[in-house]
């Protein structure tokens, strides 16, 4: 036995002294040595050494540290979460953005727009325009005008406190029910009208019914000539509020949801339904759903607790720590808590990130709630491969000792994957979409707190776990050393069997055929929003919004166009470029036409002939003194202030900027074209696109354009680039990061292609499962190319340092294999399940956005998997160790070269030996040696 030993400690002097040798050098080499001898001090490995050692001599200041750290979750609760559907998922680069802008400057508002929409249909399905029924529908307009109000700012709030230029914008309907009226009754009216669809004449003026009355069939009847109306299946009311400070806009959400909860007591025997949505109840319904998760959350916690306890007892039994002669059973009990705390550290992290939401003021939404989900499942692997490590090292060392190489081994090959992962959701944080920048910062706070956590927490409870009594090594039963052998024979074959060309073969063209598949979901994916899939599943607003997109869009589709300069009516030049501007816009396909136009010029225009021929003083109580002498057709900007102060025609204020005291008095103005038969977001794409080129082809009129769905069709447009630009910038980054890890660049470029063909796969095979490319895939994207990394980089790391044989002989690539996948199976294996069982109790859900996710881990699980455990061993065995040891850097030649895990590997081995390092300024740090100075 003395003699095995002294042979096997003289072949390990032999290669430290090989070390110390004066090897080939080059210039670039002799630069690349001195850079290195300079910031030797920062060696990663060294770092990670002193770094355990500090954390095992000092666990409580650690524990103290991360104490610290965790007081951070007093301020998680209560959580502010709000979603924002409308435009938290756009751009703030695009052109709808600046569209909204310039829409909030033209009316002077400090906010958009904010649109409730209410829908009214009668219960049996009769006719709305039924007396009985349109009487219910007046009667709920002024309730919901007058009667709901909302306590703010020591007041009560209605309608008409913000609703601007827009409180007579349903006036309409009141106006048709009393002509309608007086037409069933006989009662003459001063005005001559008639009530036709689309366009009727109410008091003298023309009224559009398209914007209020869907799903209308229309007759002659002679018995009924006053209109042409037999039936209306529904009638919409639109509460549109002007945000002058941003106080009202919490308001107005307020009472948005007054109306909401008006609109869902109502009794189900009501004659008229009443339907409810906007802006403000999407975001409610949305995180009232995401609440829903907190069970499903509790389920996959629980799961992957279980697998977690079954899996490291395991280990620990395997590795003799459940033996009740290992340290007494005080020691076992112990470790049997060491399940509970690789549950902690995650779990820990994802509070701690709420916290810090909470401290800083941000939101959360529900792609954040989704979070979670991810850290519990993605979080643990670090303390896997930790726990992993820490059994295999001898228990003879003390605890510093033991920790220091547990932390040499791993704490590289770990910062390197959670960096990848950080890096990857900052790059996502960076986006310039709201809720994806939320969602992507919190999981990159949560991925490096986990990280942190793992160092400083977990590494002190295995400080505690690590007493410094150099006892012996726990002595192995019998059963147990045969599973031992069982899986060391396991190991040995599956290592044989990726070295077998059969099997290469075979899994050659299985990969090329899932490659070729992947590119062609790729190829195939679309880039789609729609309100409807994001949605939740069971909840009451997908009705109205399924009515508003399938029936309101269908008949009436409007685009409001702002024109922002001066305008002069009795310029004939400007008067006809405008014109021929709003032909362009009545000319597109789909265009309802003409008489569909909200356009003040041409009222105005007949307002005025109405003046010039001498009968509006009657009318609109304008005196003599008043009147000037104008005549017909010759239009000016005279008649300006009583246009917009006549009853039937004052509702173009809203439309309309004017100074009186200015030449000339309108200073800008917008008008509504309406289009119709634009059922698919292919087709409102196209249409926005012709707006937007109009717009352009008309410079001297500076006008720009706003639709209700500007926001969802730039989401739609830029979300292709958006991600690629996300991709490339994720990929260029794993390509830095694993390159400073790594540092050859042939196991680096097969880590990066490999990355590459997950991602890929990952794409393709979601488009293949029925997902579209849309914001919440772009995140789950995102999070499959920084988990991409865990399955390369450890494997590729591990084949490339794999040690000397003890006979110092260079490792053959089975060595290379049972090391590397010895080294990272067990924990792959325990991570990838863990991630699979947090995550699956959210199928129940059967909403999208987790259904998302769900199906993007399951497949960059299944995908990585694949490569890390077959593809890339599989593919580095056949490359030759020049290759493998090729580094750029070096001075060294390929064959002369010994990785520094090797020369940390000889002097670990020297010390099991009982044998001093030569060469060494210490017997803390053998071989760890800078090299000569140039």
């Amino acid at each position: 036995m003395e003699e095995e030993k002294t042979r096997a400690a003289s072949a390990l002097l032999e290669r430290a002294q090989a070390q110390v040798s004066e090897p080939t050098r080059t210039k670039l080499g002799e630069f690349a040595d001195f850079i290195r001898w300079s910031f030797s001090k920062l060696e990663m490995r060294r770092f990670f050494r002193w770094f355990g050692q500090f954390i095992g001599n000092f666990p409580i200041p650690s524990l103290i540290a991360f104490g610290i750290m965790l007081s951070l979750i007093a301020f998680a609760f209560p959580m502010n979460l709000r979603d924002r559907v409308r435009d938290g998922y756009t751009p703030s680069n695009s052109k709808a953005y600046l569209e909204s802008q310039q829409l909030r400057d033209f009316s002077g508002l400090k906010g958009d727009p904010m649109m409730t929409s209410v829908l009214l249909r009668a219960t049996d399905k009769s006719s709305m325009i039924d007396q009985d029924n349109l009487m219910e529908a007046v009667r709920m307009l002024q309730h919901v005008k007058e009667n709901i109000s909302v306590p703010a700012e020591g007041k009560d709030y209605k309608y008409n406190d913000f609703c601007g230029h827009h409180c007579r914008q349903n006036d309409v309907l009141d106006y048709f029910a009393l002509e309608l009226r007086n037409f069933r009754t006989g009662t003459l009216s001063l005005f001559k009208s008639n009530l036709t669809y689309p366009m009727s004449t109410i008091m003298g003026q023309k009224v559009h019914l398209e914007r209020n009355f869907y799903g209308v069939k229309t007759s002659f009847n002679a018995e009924r000539n006053y209109t042409n109306i037999d039936y209306c299946e529904l009638i919409l009311l639109t509460f549109t509020a002007d945000i002058q400070r941003p106080e009202e806009e919490e308001i107005v959400a307020r009472w948005e949801l007054a109306v909401s909860d008006f609109a869902s007591k109502r009794s189900k025997d009501e004659r008229v339904e009443m339907l409810v949505i906007g802006a403000e109840i999407v975001d409610l319904e949305m995180n009232k759903d995401s609440q829903r998760m907190t069970p499903y959350f509790a389920m996959g916690f629980i799961g992957a607790a279980i697998f977690i306890f079954i899996s490291a007892w395991f280990s620990l039994f395997i590795y003799g720590r459940l033996s009740p002669d290992f340290r007494g059973c005080g020691m076992v009990t112990a470790n049997m808590l060491l399940p509970v705390f690789v549950c902690v550290v995650p779990a820990m992290a994802i509070l701690t990130t709420f916290g810090i939401y909470g401290l800083i003021g941000l939101r959360i939404n529900s792609l954040m709630l989704i979070m979670p989900f991810l850290i519990m499942g993605i979080g643990v692997n670090d303390s896997f491969l930790v726990v992993h490590h820490w059994l295999r090292e001898r228990t003879t060392f003390t605890r510093s000792e033991l920790l220091g190489l547990v932390f040499e081994d791993v704490g590289p090959s770990i910062t390197m994957t959670t960096l990848t992962n950080v890096i990857s959701f900052a790059i996502g944080a960076c986006a310039p979409t709201a809720e994806i920048a939320l969602f992507c910062a919190g999981s990159a706070i949560a991925m490096g707190l986990a990280y942190i956590y793992t160092l400083l927490f977990f590494g002190a409870l295995l400080a505690f776990y690590s007493a410094p009594d150099g006892s012996p090594e726990p002595k192995k039963t019998r059963r147990q050393k045969q599973v031992c052998t069982f899986f060391d024979k396991l190991l040995l074959w599956y290592s044989k069997l990726l070295q077998n060309n059969i099997f290469r073969s075979v899994f050659l063209l299985i990969w090329i055929g899932f490659f070729i598949g992947g590119i062609i979901g790729c190829s195939s994916i679309t880039s789609k929003l729609e309100t409807e899939k994001i949605l939740p599943h069971e909840t009451p607003i997908k009705l109205p919004n399924r009515i508003i997109e399938e029936q309101v869009w269908t008949e009436y589709y409007p685009v409001i166009v702002m024109v922002h300069r001066p305008f002069d009516v009795s310029d004939p030049t400007l008067n006809a470029e405008f014109m021929g501007m709003v032909d362009e816009f009545e000319g597109l396909e789909g265009s309802r036409g003409p008489n569909s136009t909200i356009l003040w010029l041409r009222n105005y225009k007949e307002y005025f002939d109405f003046v010039a021929a001498g009968d509006e003083g009657d009318i609109f109580g304008d005196s003599d003194e008043d009147k000037v002498d104008i005549q017909k057709g010759q239009y000016d900007n005279s008649q300006i202030e009583g246009f917009l102060g006549s009853p039937i025609t004052k509702h173009f204020r809203g439309m309309m900027v004017v100074d009186m005291d200015a030449s000339p008095p309108v200073r800008k103005f917008s008008f509504v074209v309406a289009y119709r038969n634009h059922t698919t977001w292919d087709d409102r794409i196209r249409i926005q696109e012709e707006w937007r080129e109009i717009c352009e082809r008309h410079p001297n009129l500076n006008a720009t354009i706003w639709n209700v769905n500007g926001m969802f069709v730039d989401q739609m447009q830029s979300l292709k680039t958006l991600a690629a630009e996300s991709i490339v910038a994720t990929l260029a980054a794993m390509v830095v990061v694993t390159f400073i890890f790594i540092q050859k660049p042939v196991p680096v470029a097969v880590a990066v292609l490999s990355i590459g063909s997950i991602a890929i796969g990952t794409i393709g095979y979601i488009a293949i499962w029925n997902l579209d490319l849309d914001p919440v895939t772009i995140c789950a994207i995102l999070i499959s190319i920084g988990m991409s990394v865990d399955f390369t980089a450890h494997i590729s790391m591990y084949f490339v340092n794999c040690p000397r044989r003890h006979d110092g002989l260079p490792p053959s690539s089975l060595d290379r294999l049972v090391h590397s996948i010895g080294s990272i199976f067990w924990p792959a294996i325990q991570g990838n399940a863990s991630t699979l069982i947090c995550v699956l109790p959210l199928v129940a859900l059967n909403n999208y956005i987790p259904l998302v996710f769900v199906k993007t881990l399951t497949l960059v699980v299944i995908i990585g998997s694949a490569h890390g455990l077959l593809l890339i061993p599989m593919f580095l065995s056949l490359l030759p160790t020049s290759a493998l040891e090729w580094d750029l850097l070096s001075s060294r030649k390929p064959d002369d070269t010994v990785s520094t895990i090797d020369r940390s590997t000889i002097g670990r081995e020297l010390q099991m030996l009982g044998v001093d390092a030569v060469g060494t300024k210490s017997a803390e740090e053998p071989l760890l040696m800078t090299p000569a100075e140039p």
